[in-house]
């Protein structure tokens, strides 16, 4: 291999290193990183030799020859870190001297946890602190003219340094909150300056994800909430004169009351005003009530009005209805030691079928409060239904249900019979229905379904 030999080694170092690699790659026990290591000793690359020695003992601690070499090789290579740092630290090459005192620092530590300790002078842990005090003020005061400059990227660099060795140093923390609010705060201004009240939330919403005390960013976003709020009346139907139905219109009024309050984010209901009670749709039909719809909405501030009607209700018992049929029961009747005899008996038996509905229509409009127009319009049958389908045996059977059959074998040609599990399932099958509170519960839970998506897509 071509690594081996001094003098391509000296003159092609980086093809090299790249060779090691990809021998390393598909060796990497512990002595080849040592023999590794032993190579570009040779060939005067102790820094890389250190790391590769450093390499070998972490993969195999026990290994002895490593831990040696090791100590004088990374010793040889944290005296120059350490030089290389008292260099730069002299010369006020800040960057620099932070660079090499970290390497130092990292491949001590590394060193250090395989009970290899490097030495090097602890007086340079007190000039370390110094230059990262030299490197954080002179970053600071980059960070402190660029945002007096309204150059706010440009400080996030400066801030992003000095956040790397001590976030709280000054008012970096305040210097961050500028540079990054500050372009958001402006461009929320021009976006309600153009009443642009969308794009002004987005933005205004990064500004609360980090702070919620920039400037006046609360005023100006509960400002851009509420011009994106729409605001509803929900006006209660007129007395049928049907109570069943006057009772479900009472109930829904206050569950889509309830619901709109609580889950209702950019919508708001109007509650408690005169207009709610008794209206109905009648008030918000023909052109006559134009004027008092619009009075109605300057004394409300609502946006929409919206109506509904509870009508058609039913409720339906189906059965049960009783259909007699006949199984057959397979008895196997032993007559001696190699003869058996099977007889099919016939069982009596109903199929059982019944079904509970309840049920009712449910009619809703939404009309724009300033146009008078109908922004949406549907009527929808609300139904729940429970069905049950079972076998039960005329008279007391005691015999097993497996040994059934809804034919019987020994008569049915063998193209009509089919596997009989389902069949003998049905004498275990549900036979009891849903009440109708349950129903209508479940009737009620979808009609409150229906009026948030009716209000969520159509009140915009």
């Amino acid at each position: 291999m071509l690594f081996f030999y001094p003098i391509f080694l000296k003159r092609n170092y980086p093809i090299f290193a790249l060779a090691l690699v990809l021998f390393l790659s598909a060796c990497n026990g512990s002595k080849k990183y040592f023999k590794a290591a032993e190579r570009l000793e040779k060939q005067g690359l102790v820094n890389e030799a250190a790391e590769y020695y450093l390499e070998s003992l972490q993969r195999k601690p026990t290994n002895v020859d490593a831990r040696v070499k090791l100590k004088s090789v990374g010793q040889k290579y944290a005296s120059n870190l350490a030089s290389d740092f008292f260099r730069n630290y002299n010369t006020q090459q800040v960057e620099s001297s932070l660079e090499s005192f970290e390497k130092l620092k990292e491949f001590s530590g590394k060193t250090a946890a395989l009970s290899v300790i490097m030495d090097y002078p602890k007086t340079y842990e007190d000039d370390y602190q110094k230059m990262i005090e030299t490197y954080c003020s002179k970053n600071y005061n980059q960070a402190y003219s660029m945002v007096n400059q309204k150059k706010y990227n440009e400080a996030i660099t400066y801030i992003n340094n000095i956040k790397k060795y001590n976030p709280n140093y000054k008012t970096t923390q305040q210097l961050e909150i500028t540079s990054y609010c500050e372009p958001l705060y402006q461009t929320a201004i021009i976006s309600l300056e153009t009443k642009n009240y969308t794009s002004a939330l987005v933005t205004l919403s990064k500004i609360k994800s980090r702070t919620e005390n920039y400037k006046d960013y609360k005023e100006l976003y509960d400002l851009s909430v509420a011009q994106q709020t729409k605001s509803f009346i929900l006006l209660q139907p007129k007395d049928g004169g049907i109570s069943d139905e006057k009772e479900i219109e009472d109930y829904m009024f206050n569950s889509f009351n309830q619901i709109a309050t609580q889950k209702f984010s950019n919508i708001k209901i109007i509650n408690n005003t005169p207009f709610q009670e008794g209206a109905g749709s009648d008030m918000l039909n023909g052109s006559n009530n134009v004027d008092l719809i619009q009075a109605i909405r300057k004394a409300t501030d609502a946006d929409y009005f919206y109506t509904y009607d509870i009508t058609n209700k039913k409720e339906l018992n189906t059965g049960p209805a009783k259909s007699p049929y006949t199984a057959y029961n397979e008895v196997k009747t032993r007559i001696n030691d190699t003869l058996t005899k099977t007889e099919y008996k016939p069982v009596s038996y109903n199929l059982v079928k019944g079904s509970r509905t309840y049920s009712y229509d449910y009619k809703y409009k939404i009309i724009n409060a300033f146009s008078n127009q109908i922004v949406s319009s549907q009527s929808q049958n609300m139904m729940s239904q429970d069905a049950m389908e079972y076998n039960e045996f005329a008279k007391t059977f005691s015999g097993n249900t497996n040994t059934l059959f809804p034919y019987n074998p020994q008569q049915t040609a063998g193209a009509a019979q089919y596997n009989p599990k389902n069949w003998r399932g049905m004498f275990t099958a549900k036979n009891t229905l849903k009440s109708f509170e349950e129903l209508k519960s479940d009737v009620n839970n979808k009609t409150v379904n229906f009026f948030t998506s009716s209000v969520l897509n159509n009140i915009k």
